[in-house]
């Protein structure tokens, strides 16, 4: 009577080597989707709002700025000098040479 219920072993063999297998596709599925779904998520991450998300490429645009900020100033500070420089030179007529006459009897002034 025990015999009649029991699956041959032949069968729980093919049985348990399907599953086997399903299982191990199912597993590789799982690994691809989640491996898929980070990449998207950190393909997602870099587009949102056009704004960088690592910590490193915020650095990086804070100290471009900061550098050409600092450029401009200075570059605004130099023309500045320029400028105040140009508008103190101005022409200067040349004086007249004292006469001869007037240096040998007075000296020169």
């Amino acid at each position: 009577m025990g015999d009649e219920t029991d699956p041959p072993e032949t069968d729980l063999t093919d049985r348990v080597e399907r599953l086997e297998t399903s299982q191990t596709q199912i597993l590789g599925k799982l690994d691809q989707l989640i491996s898929g779904g980070q990449r998207k998520a950190a393909e997602h991450e870099e587009t949102k709002l056009g704004r960088p998300t690592a910590v490193a490429d915020q650095v990086t645009m804070e100290l471009e700025r900061r550098d050409q900020e600092a450029a401009e100033k200075a570059s605004k500070e130099e023309f500045k000098t320029v400028k105040e420089t140009v508008a103190k030179l101005t022409e200067v007529k040349p004086v007249q040479p004292q006469p001869r006459r007037q240096r040998f009897m007075w000296g020169s002034q």
